[in-house]
This record gives structure tokens, sequence and C-alpha cells, in this order.
């Protein structure tokens, strides 16, 4: 008896949604709108970012770099100023277009 190929279930390579790229936030351009995914950092040095807003799952758009180039974030509406180090510990994807060019949600529901 010769060997016969199964039938594949599920997507094959050629139909499989791409997952978003994970980026870090001190990769990210100017007025570029991304979400937070996760924080990599030890727990004592997340609980000052959770407590300014930084969360899994939120919106946040570099704005302008600081004369030492470290990021200044919106984030909900708030400027944010991040250090170089941090920002590159924090693991972020492209946002869907419900979000306007300079980070501002746009008006109606999430």
């Amino acid at each position: 008896m010769s060997p016969r190929s199964l039938p594949t279930v599920g997507p094959t390579a050629g139909s499989v949604p791409e997952q978003p790229q994970e980026l870090r936030l001190d990769a990210v351009p100017l007025q570029q709108t991304v979400e937070l995914v996760r924080i990599d950092l030890p727990i004592e040095q997340v609980e000052p970012l959770l407590e300014r807003g930084l969360l899994p799952g939120c919106r946040m758009c570099p704005v302008r770099r600081s004369p030492g180039g470290d990021p200044i974030v919106t984030v909900d509406g708030n400027l944010l100023a991040l250090r170089r180090e941090m920002a590159g510990c924090l693991c972020v994807r492209l946002a869907d277009g419900d979000f306007v060019q300079d980070g501002d949600p746009t008006p109606g529901p999430r």
C-alpha cells in the first residue's frame, strides 16, 4: 500500500489570517495610534503605569519627543511622558481605524 495524503482540516497556509504584528512603543512613529498588548516589566515597575491609565487594551499615540528623545504619548486624552527605556518594554499593536490621526478618540461608542 502506498501512503496517502490525508486531507487537512482548518485553514490552509494561504488562507490563514495574519496576526497583528506586535511592536515596541519606542519603535512606533509619531501620530500612529496603537493599542497596548502587554507590559514586559516586573510588577513593582508596572503598578505606576497602571495607575496612570496604561492598561492592556488602552489606545495611545506618540505625539512628540522630548529634547532627549523620550516619547510623549496621549492616553485617553492625557499627555504622558515616558522614558525611552520604559517605552521599549511596552508591547503594542497597530490600532483599528476608529481613531483619528492625532490620537483623540472619534465620537461614538467603542
